[in-house]
């Protein structure tokens, strides 16, 4: 009992410098603990920490404004998904470490033909952040590429790159070939990897059944390839698959490209009926 009331007669601005060297999850853990931190989590001097140094730009960027009348409150609103840059990028904090997450939009990815409506066509959806969408109508050459700079995210931290799809109930030919995927950094060396978004060889084993509102899907794990990548349901009633992962260093270090993609232009078969709504790069535990 001594020591719980030793930390309760703590000064509250030493309680609030000791707190902001932890992380947000830690500091509301501890505020549950010990009354002087219930007042001391609530302090600017925390929170500042815990937001990133950039903060006051991407309020700047935002779509919409933001209310807030605290540092906390800020750092609660930047949690949820925020529109920057004209509604083509999405950006929000990660609740436990306040690390930096973005989904760049269709609109901001390199897609080959996208611009042709032959191939591609434009829709709004009611269930995308963003106002578009790109959907593939058609075509024998599927390209996607996106790009962010190392500089834009939080130093010190493991990402992972995923695309953010989904399919129509009248898809064709995306799985007659497996799709690559990569993940480069500057010119260093690029992760790589391989799937096939739904059906597959027949010969192939371990199929798992993932249901969209449209169709059932076929996601196939190969047993003797690591590579193989899985699609996988989000929380947000998309889907996604891992493009790669790589490490952000320190913000010191040179600004670089990171770029990714997913490709399959080696089948020549027509496919379509993918439904794109971005890439995004959030960090992995």
């Amino acid at each position: 009992m001594e020591g719980l009331n030793f930390f309760n007669e703590v000064p509250e601005e030493c309680v609030s410098a000791i707190l902001s060297l932890t992380s947000p999850l830690d500091a509301c853990r501890s505020s549950l603990v010990f009354s002087t931190f219930r007042s001391a989590v609530e302090s600017d001097m925390v929170w500042d920490r815990f937001l990133p140094s950039d903060y006051s730009d991407m309020v700047s960027r935002s779509l919409t404004p933001l209310n807030f009348s605290s540092k906390k409150q800020l750092f609660q609103c930047l949690c949820n998904p925020l529109l920057i840059d004209g509604g083509k990028l999405s950006f929000n904090l990660e609740k436990s470490s306040g690390k930096k997450s973005y989904l760049l939009s269709a609109r901001a990815l390199s897609i080959t033909w996208s611009s042709d409506p032959i191939y591609w066509c434009w829709l709004h959806m009611t269930e995308s952040r963003f106002s578009e969408v790109a959907v593939l109508r058609t075509t024998n050459w599927l390209e996607i590429e996106g790009k962010i700079k190392t500089g834009m995210l939080s130093s010190n931290t493991k990402y992972g790159a995923y695309l953010v799809i989904k399919i129509r109930h009248n898809a064709y030919g995306l799985d007659s070939e497996k799709a690559e995927l990569s993940v480069q950094v500057g010119d260093g060396q690029a992760w790589t990897g391989s799937t096939y978004l739904f059906g597959g060889s027949p010969d192939r084993k371990n199929i798992e059944h993932l249901r969209t509102p449209s169709r059932l899907i076929e996601v196939i794990v190969v047993d003797d390839a690591d590579d193989e990548q899985i699609l996988r349901e989000r929380e947000d009633g998309w889907m996604e698959i891992e493009l790669g992962e790589f490490f952000n260093g320190e913000l010191g270090d040179v600004d670089q490209d990171v770029k990714m993609s997913f490709k399959e232009v080696k089948s020549y078969h027509l496919k379509g009926g993918l439904i794109v709504e971005g890439i995004e790069v959030r960090p992995k535990r």
